[in-house]
């Protein structure tokens, strides 16, 4: 597994966890692809697969890989999900130390998706996952606004525009 591990979390069922520190911007690793659910190659629960271990990039759905897969959740993540052409990464917002659990907000790149409780325990946390970008307290679009996809940006350009503008009109740096 080299830089990750998985293991039981505190925050929900497995986790992925830090075998080595990184800071700021160090890619932990790539998000590795299965392959793309679509009506003709649906989601096999036969063979274990899980719709909870699908990501949404670009109008996509995509059954990630272990461990990548158990990478769950917080309000207040140390890492976030980095796209580069058709290959993403995690990459770390901040120090992680060795034996933490690596974690993203799974609001970030997001519309029109699913709510469901929330069991992150950050001092931000909100109770709940709220699957949409744009439904995230202002000031947390603010903060993640750099962290947004160019596919998402593409696809929600309003939208984002709206935000700058917002930003703009405070006199913050866009």
């Amino acid at each position: 597994m080299g830089d990750i591990a998985a293991r039981p979390s505190s925050i929900e069922g497995v986790g992925i966890f830090a075998v080595r520190a990184f800071r700021v911007g160090d890619r932990i690793t790539p998000v590795h692809i299965v392959r793309e659910i679509t009506p003709e190659a649906p989601i096999r629960e036969d063979l274990g697969e899980r719709i909870d271990h699908c990501a949404y990039p670009d109008g996509k759905v995509v059954l990630i890989a272990f461990p990548e897969r158990h990478v769950n959740h917080s309000c207040d993540p140390n890492a976030f999900e980095y796209f580069e052409g058709h290959t993403s990464y995690l990459v770390a917002r901040r120090h992680i130390s060795v034996d933490e659990e690596i974690t993203i907000d799974y609001n970030i790149n997001i519309s029109n998706g699913s709510t469901w409780p929330c069991h992150c325990r950050a001092k931000r946390c909100g109770g709940q996952v709220v699957g949409d970008f744009f439904r995230l307290p202002v000031e947390r679009q603010r903060e993640y606004r750099p962290l947004l996809a160019e596919w998402f940006i593409h696809r929600h350009r309003r939208r984002v525009e709206a935000l700058d503008s917002s930003r703009e009109s405070r006199g913050a740096p866009p």
